[in-house]
């Protein structure tokens, strides 16, 4: 049997080749991916494909670290994409990325670093003609002059940019066949050119914009007609023009896609969707899995029960910014039918509701239906006192593994708080929980009774005079990763050691977080030093002690002086 030698070549299949790279990319290994492409020429495609599909990513990392020489790698990334989509590079780059993010190229264009420079070598080569200048420059100080730079129109650059792309795909596909990567599509653009860009993208599954008040019927038609994966939409804000009823728009966007095609739905200010958006949704009926409105004004609220055919919901989150309906008073039939809603979702297994000021009335009838199986609850703005009903049935979602309450505690008396954590220690599957305001009157004796619930991995508590006497009980959580203490302690450094000391395998990684702690009790320097060391020994590097002193705040003076 003749010998293997260092000069024989070991030739894998392409396909092999192929998940090794897909492998380095899942694990964002860029330098890796990028040497395996100029070390053989039958990795270089593969590895390529690889790179470009997370190029992103990549792109995101450099716009949060940002110096010179990370500007000019991301810059570079940038620059090859669009030189590929202009037949000016050996690889059609574009044809492999998977996400068109022009957030991250305005970000970039916009850089500091790259407008004093990086910018002229950008545009150099084939690219001068996508630098268009506004006429106002840019003011640069520097310690020994003023100097001025010349201001680029980002916006008009940002539209060829993507012009360029998404027609450089639209023309390989119909001359080789051969289809994109991309599916992502993000950034401020305008109606005409989502049209446009649309029809182009047939691969095209989510996008996210700035802009809503840009989707219209005919975006819609686009969408319908030539993305049939289309089923992710996001939000940043729907601003009107020129007299626009954006609810109006919104829902002709939503009727004119194909029923039952839109699966998630999210924005970050919904102020302008109203009862024809919130009733257009229920053309995705079906389909609709995940739904998320922040900053919902009230005359969507009082008619939240236009969404009762949206039954196929998973996620929900409903967040009320004007916090002025009274649902149960003045909007009874409303409130009757929001509540056959959600305890119609049979499938809904995270909820999240802010400002609705019937919430709890609402959660309490939801909570008790034996079809309804929660696993995240997040409930905010609403009053401790006079909702024990809806704390009692907490209890009834067994399922709950995440729970997050943040109610005015202002006038709770013992039976309120004793309700509260009776109904939350009988949560056998419960893994975080955070208590920020409803907590404010905890003392003690109330975090041990938390620290009987043993399935606790995270833990986030306010409070007063709370001290040592916790970390015996405290210890016996032995899944913690996370401990967020807002409370007023009083805690010593010794007792902080020893309850360090008795943490187990289950508590690798823990992050321990100290926010408020009394000034009479501050801890030195050297002591935190301690801490800190003592924790990362025992539960690894990963391992964080913070520690802020109490910081009395105006109400607190005004509460003292009365």
């Amino acid at each position: 049997m003749a010998a293997v030698t260092v000069s024989d070549k070991i030739e894998l299949p392409g396909e092999i080749l192929m998940l090794i790279c897909e492998e380095l990319g899942n694990q964002l290994e860029l330098r890796t991916l990028f040497s395996c492409a100029l070390s053989r020429k039958d990795l270089a495609y593969p590895a390529l494909v690889c790179l470009y599909r997370v190029y992103n990513q990549a792109a995101v990392n450099f716009s949060e670290n940002q110096n010179a020489y990370s500007t000019n790698k991301w810059a570079s990334l940038w620059k090859s994409v669009i030189e590929s989509s202009l037949g000016n590079t050996l690889f059609p780059y574009c044809l492999y990325i998977r996400a068109l993010d022009l957030r991250n190229l305005k970000d970039l264009l916009e850089d500091q670093f790259f407008r004093e420079g990086t910018q002229d070598k950008f545009f150099a080569g084939g690219m001068e003609h996508l630098k268009k200048a506004q006429d106002t420059p840019i003011k640069r100080k520097t310690r020994k002059n003023k100097s001025l730079l010349p201001r680029i129109d980002t916006v008009q650059i940002l539209n060829d940019v993507g012009e360029a792309i998404t027609s450089f795909i639209s023309n390989s596909a119909s001359s080789s066949g051969s289809l994109a990567a991309l599916d992502e599509l993000s950034g401020h653009i305008t109606s005409d050119n989502l049209s446009i860009w649309t029809s182009r993208l047939s691969k095209l599954k989510t996008m996210t914009l700035w802009d809503g008040a840009e989707l219209n019927e005919n975006v819609a038609t686009s969408i319908a007609n030539n993305c049939y994966g289309f089923d992710d939409l996001a939000l940043y804000s729907c601003i009107p023009k020129d007299n626009m009823d954006v609810d109006e728009t919104l829902a002709s966007f939503f009727f004119g896609l194909r029923s039952n095609s839109l699966r998630s739905f999210s924005s970050l200010n919904a102020g302008t969707i109203g009862p024809r958006s919130l009733l257009a949704f229920c053309h995705h009926s079906s389909s609709l899995k995940k739904l998320e409105l922040n900053g919902l004004k009230s005359s969507a609220i009082m008619n939240l029960n236009l969404l009762q055919a949206c039954t196929a919901l998973e996620s929900l989150d409903i967040v009320d910014t004007d916090k002025s309906v009274d649902l149960e008073a003045t909007e009874n039939d409303v409130f009757l039918e929001v509540v056959e809603w959600l305890g119609s979702c049979e499938h809904l297994f995270r909820l999240r509701i802010a400002g609705i000021l019937n919430s709890p009335s609402i959660l309490t009838q939801v909570c008790l239906r034996n079809s309804v199986h929660l696993r995240h609850l997040k409930v905010h703005d609403y009053p401790m006192v006079g909702n024990q009903d809806f704390h009692r049935a907490l209890s009834h979602q067994t399922t709950l593994e995440e729970l997050d309450l943040k109610a005015d505690p202002e006038g709770a008396f013992r039976d309120d708080i004793d309700t509260l954590i009776e109904s939350i220690s009988r949560l056998p599957k419960l893994k975080d929980l955070r208590l920020l305001g409803t907590s404010d009157y905890f003392k003690s004796s109330e975090i041990i009774k938390l620290a009987h619930i043993d399935t606790l991995e995270k833990l986030c508590f306010g409070g007063y005079d709370v001290g040592d006497d916790i970390w015996h009980a405290v210890a016996r959580l032995h899944n913690l990763k996370g401990l967020q203490i807002q409370a007023v302690t009083s805690f010593t450094s010794d007792g902080i050691l020893a309850f360090i000391s008795s943490l187990g395998q289950g508590n690798r990684g823990l992050e321990l977080t100290i926010d408020a702690q009394n000034q009479l009790n501050n801890l030195s320097m050297l002591e935190q030093a301690k801490i800190r060391t003592a924790l990362i020994n025992k539960v690894g590097l990963e391992g964080r002690f913070v520690f802020q002193l109490y910081r009395e705040t105006d109400e607190d003076s005004d509460e003292l002086s009365d």
